[in-house]
């Protein structure tokens, strides 16, 4: 039985270090109702892209010319690219988007444009109607929650996604070793590198880093309910769920193997990190066809440090306290409680279905 009282500390600094579950991207779920928000939902085009078309191959300088045998490696690239900007999502690095954008996006290789959310789940219609357009390379500029919406729309495509990480986590865009620094992201799309990984289905949802049920779950939920954002809005909701939390029995199907689960919580990881370096899976892969599952059983206050120091080490699968199942197909039966989905609350009904969709996105990533 958890010592609650002795545990609280572990639980906070745990989960408010873990940005994939704090401070979620909740602006996927906020409305921009002002008309000042709406004006920013234009097009901004470079002004450069239609005399690039009309130069012959005499008048190029040995620069452009390496530029456009970099453009002709790069299988997906025709120089078309959509950014799809959460203007309100974690830290607010996104706000000078359009600045940074014409100061680092190379502009002989691409034209450009970019689009502003404005509802819940806008990003996953821009994002499917830009591949229809045309888009070679669609841009996410937000956190794990705007990059999970703009993939569901490019899943199965054969345009390449690229991510500037403005979250306060940024679980998936750190698995690549992409910069936090907006300009520096920016500036990985001029290297053209791409990467086919693999993504999730679950139940008629997909995710591309961590999902999970349990105690992170239920703070998630409570923190999107709460409406507010930051790091001390998040610890109210840790406060709010630690007092009379208790680990819960879990029925799985595991490559169709059943198992019965007492957890504290269970992570289903495709990449192998929350965020901000906290690797909930070391082992996870995000190109290897498998899904690891996590099992944080119930653990004595004791263990705490080791575990918190395990987190962050990429020993967490060495705990006595953790299990390790890596497979291709999990079914959670009946779970009668909200999910989490790359840090998003989100409720099912019945058997939630979870399977691994192999090398079914592109994703732009730094060379080397």
């Amino acid at each position: 039985m958890f010592a609650m009282k002795q545990l609280f500390s572990f639980i906070v600094l745990l989960l408010t270090t873990c940005g994939a579950l704090q401070c979620k991207d909740l602006g996927t779920r906020k409305f921009l109702e002002s008309e000042g928000q709406a004006r920013q939902n234009q097009i901004f085009l470079n002004d450069e892209s239609h005399s690039q078309s009309a130069m012959g191959e005499e008048e190029r300088t040995s620069g452009e010319a390496a530029a456009v045998h970099r453009l002709q490696k790069l299988s997906c690239i025709e120089g078309k690219v959509v950014f799809i900007v959460n203007p309100i999502s974690g830290l607010g690095k996104q706000k000078k988007i359009k600045q940074l954008v014409r100061k680092n996006l190379d502009q002989k290789l691409f034209e450009y444009e970019i689009l502003y959310t404005k509802r819940p789940h806008h990003a996953t219609e821009l994002s499917r109607e830009a591949v229809k357009r045309g888009a070679t390379i669609v841009v996410a500029v937000g956190g794990d929650g705007s990059v999970n919406e703009v993939a569901q729309g490019m899943i199965g495509s054969q345009a390449a996604l690229a991510i500037v990480p403005t979250g306060s986590g940024n679980g998936f865009a750190l698995s690549f070793n992409i910069p936090k620094d907006p300009a520096k992201a920016i500036q990985v799309i001029n290297e053209m590198s791409d990467q086919w990984v693999d993504t999730v289905k679950i139940n008629d949802k997909s995710y591309l880093g961590v999902a999970g049920v349990g105690f992170d779950a239920d703070v998630s939920r409570t923190f999107s309910n709460s409406g507010k954002r930051g790091p001390a809005s998040y610890l109210l909701a840790v406060l709010s769920e630690l007092p009379n939390y208790k680990p819960q029995n879990y029925d799985l199907v595991v490559d169709g193997i059943p198992l019965h689960k007492k957890a504290f919580l269970i992570c289903f990881a495709n990449s192998n990190q929350y965020g901000n370096n906290a690797f909930i899976a070391p082992s996870a892969k995000v190109d290897d066809g498998f899904l690891d599952v996590i099992i944080w059983k119930e653990f004595p206050p004791h263990a705490a440090p080791k575990l918190v120091h395990d987190l962050f080490t990429k020993h967490l699968d060495d705990s006595k306290y953790t299990e390790t199942f890596r497979c291709q197909e999990v079914i959670l039966k009946k779970p009668h409680q909200t999910l989490h989905i790359d840090g998003e609350p989100c409720d099912f009904e019945g058997d939630v279905y979870i399977r691994v969709l192999p090398s079914s996105l592109k994703v732009i990533t730094p060379r080397g």
